[in-house]
């Protein structure tokens, strides 16, 4: 798996230097807010070209909070009764700032837990701090296979990984889209590389014709150049394995090149501002991977849907459904008997098998990494249609 060097240096290097002020002591005493309420913090980009994700993410986490906490406060446990206090921190989608953030929980003993972030690069520069001071980290929206591939007592995942979202997309290219010969787009970033990687791998063992692979880099705007090197190549289709700030822009600058293909995008584009930034002539019939679907009428998902778009004026983006259900984990640790940072982590990775809100059932593998309960679907797919993300055509 290939990594920016650049990103985890730089992590690597602040949580050396910062290792020394914090991250020594036992805080399995740490965690809360005052007599009634405990603390938990979101990191993730709250502003910027990616802070919809963070925003998102936050709006999961205080959505769920106060469910909590207008119900009575933790039901069950040592911290019965108590209410839960959400705070926020914004890492920019940046490396350095994420470790920085990351600094700055582990140095906050009031907090309890932190969700986040929503890029892979800053999870993985922020990780190694909050493992050195105990801090529980529940990931909800970062997919790098390297965040879990070897134990980290302290974070627990929730969302399948790059190698089954990209192995999976090229299965869904091959036996239910009817791509012939695909051209790719992928970001030259951790989620990108991981997503090619994968995609490329299962498309050569499946069959599927890849024309061409070309990647992008990070701020680019005109991506005009790669999408004709593609056009040249072939391709009868786009798979874009980015997210929806490239992906968008990359549909757009399709169809102003009057190049009318079928496009199929990842769960990093399960956003309106897919559409809103694409147009949406431009993106209408495009095909998106998702992990959630804000139109299922199953109970879990609908009364989520309904419940948060009451309480918010709008729906919930993929990235607030996935922090909502991370967040069911840790209150079923508190259930247990979690009472501080230390208990958490024992209590989460004793759960097992969890029942998710939204998701229903999955289980945690060895290294805190969720494996879908066998005969459940990882993705599914979604559709571009009058503007609105809604169920696949097919």
């Amino acid at each position: 798996m290939k990594f920016k060097k650049a990103y985890l240096a730089a992590g690597a290097t602040l949580a050396l230097a910062l290792f020394v002020s914090a991250c020594g002591s036992d805080s399995g005493g740490s965690g809360g807010g005052g007599d009634d309420t405990i603390t938990v913090a979101v990191a993730g980009p709250m502003t910027g070209d990616n802070g919809i994700y963070g925003q998102d993410q936050l709006s999961g986490v205080q959505f769920a909070a106060k469910e909590i906490n207008d119900s009575g406060g933790i039901p069950d446990g040592p911290l019965k009764g108590k209410k839960i206090k959400v705070v926020k921190f914004d890492d920019v989608a940046d490396p350095n700032q994420g470790a920085s953030v990351a600094q700055k929980i582990c140095d906050d003993t009031s907090i309890m837990a932190v969700f986040g972030h929503s890029n892979s690069s800053v999870t993985l520069a922020a990780e190694p701090i909050y493992e050195r001071c105990g801090v529980p980290l529940f990931v909800s929206y970062s997919s790098n296979p390297e965040i879990t591939a070897e134990l980290h007592e302290n974070l627990f995942r929730t969302l399948i990984d790059d190698a089954k979202m990209g192995s999976e997309m090229a299965s869904f290219s091959h036996d239910q889209l009817g791509f012939k010969k695909v051209g790719v787009i992928a970001s030259d970033d951790d989620y990108g590389d991981g997503l090619k990687t994968n995609f490329n791998k299962t498309a050569e063992e499946i069959g599927l014709d890849v024309a061409k692979t070309v990647t992008t880099s990070a701020k680019q705007k005109d991506f005009t150049p790669q999408l004709t090197e593609l056009r040249n190549a072939g391709a009868d289709s786009l798979v874009l394995l980015n997210t929806y700030t490239d992906a968008a822009l990359q549909i757009k600058q399709a169809d102003a090149m009057g190049w009318d293909v079928p496009i199929f995008v990842t769960p990093g584009s399960n956003s309106p501002e897919l559409v809103k930034i694409a147009g949406e002539k431009a993106a209408e019939g495009t095909i998106v991977a998702a992990v959630f679907d804000p139109n299922s009428s199953e109970p879990g998902p609908a009364k989520f849907v309904n419940d948060f778009t009451a309480a918010n004026g709008k729906g919930p983006g993929e990235s607030a459904a996935m922090s909502y259900d991370s967040f069911y984990v840790f209150l079923t640790s508190l259930e247990k008997g979690a009472k501080d940072r230390k208990s958490v982590i024992e209590k989460s990775a004793e759960i097992g098998t969890f029942t998710l809100p939204i998701r229903g059932e999955l289980m945690f593998n060895e290294t805190h990494e969720p494996t879908v309960v066998p005969g459940k679907p990882a993705q599914i797919l979604l559709q571009v249609k009058d503007g609105q993300i809604g169920s696949y055509a097919g």
